[in-house]
């Protein structure tokens, strides 16, 4: 009954963003920065046509994999490109905390370059969800454990913290509002890294679901990407005073808010065991997530082979009393 309310939340999300950018289009065209300018911008149209499509359009996709790829490509570029054309001239900048609410801070060349590898990442996800359906369970478990090797290399990007805008009194988090928002997104962030990434990748090896085309996937992973890119790039109009600060704490509030609904409906296939496992192990053995799920994997597989033992046990018992009844 209320499954219009997304819908409506995105339009008007929609809607407050392209008003300063038709305004202001030279920003796009300017010469400093160019490529990135313009692959920001293609990124742009991609989400709406994303968003345009899952809304208004009811047939099924049949590009999907192509587009996901090109979408998570475009996001991917438009973070290297920015940490080459701005890096050099944000290595200088000390913000309070980590993150882009409070008007005053600036994304740092740290910030770009973490960036970089969650767009990576994306990427590799995507992916891996499309071939899922396609896979026996011993190759989709294969595939999981691909999806799961860029974490390998987590500790060559930097690391930033938002924990940082709340936990300390006085630093980051110039409103109370702020630092709730930056409290949520914290939240935010390990139910997706717990639930939606390391859950959702291992739960799909063992299910072998294909949910890559369904819409309450689609709506999430597009609020995702929108929330990597958009977040950065709502600051810098702030920053233009092509917008103003309430305008996009505002949008914030409305994009943190869909992208939490999706990621519930997402929660269904997601076996929540393991997610609250991955999250122990982080706990306990924090920057090892490529160990962590590998650990996950022979735990959900030693679960999978004595679920089907004991079924297997359970049909013959029911079969032999059966049989001397």
């Amino acid at each position: 009954m209320l499954a219009w309310l997304p819908q409506a939340a995105m339009a008007l999300f929609f809607a407050l963003l392209f008003r300063p950018l038709l305004q202001n289009t030279r920003m796009f065209t300017r010469r400093y920065a160019r490529s990135h300018r313009v692959v920001g911008l293609l990124l742009l149209l991609l989400l709406v046509v994303g968003f345009v499509h899952l809304f208004f359009v009811p047939s099924p996709r049949t590009h999907g994999l192509l587009f996901d790829v090109v979408l998570s490509l475009s996001g991917l570029a438009v973070a290297l490109t920015a940490a080459r054309d701005f890096g050099p001239a944000h290595d200088k900048v000390l913000n309070e905390a980590s993150g882009t609410l409070d008007q005053e801070a600036t994304v740092t060349r740290s910030e770009m370059l973490e960036h970089s590898f969650y767009q990576g990442l994306n990427l590799v996800q995507i992916v891996y969800i499309h071939a899922v359906p396609l896979g026996a369970p011993h190759t989709r478990l294969v595939l999981a454990g691909v999806a799961t090797a860029p974490w390998c290399v987590r500790g060559l990007f930097p690391i930033n913290h938002f924990s940082d805008n709340y936990k300390h009194p006085g630093k980051g988090g110039a409103t109370r509002l702020i630092r709730f928002l930056y409290r949520m997104k914290k939240y935010q962030y390990l139910l997706y890294k717990h639930c939606l990434l390391h859950g959702l990748n291992l739960s799909l090896a063992l299910e072998g679901t294909a949910l890559a085309e369904r819409p309450s996937f689609r709506l999430y992973w597009l609020c995702l990407n929108s929330a990597y890119v958009l977040e950065f790039f709502l600051q810098t109009l702030v920053k233009k005073r092509y917008m103003s600060q309430n305008t996009m704490i505002g949008m914030q509030q409305i994009l943190m808010l869909v992208s939490s609904y999706a990621a519930l409906c997402v929660l269904n296939h997601v076996r929540i065991t393991l997610s609250v496992l991955s999250l122990l192990l982080n706990l306990r053995r924090r920057g090892r997530d490529a160990s962590n799920t590998g650990f996950l994997m022979l735990v959900a597989l030693l679960s999978e082979v004595l679920s089907h033992r004991s079924s297997l046990v359970h049909v013959i018992t029911r079969t032999t009393f059966g049989m001397l009844l």
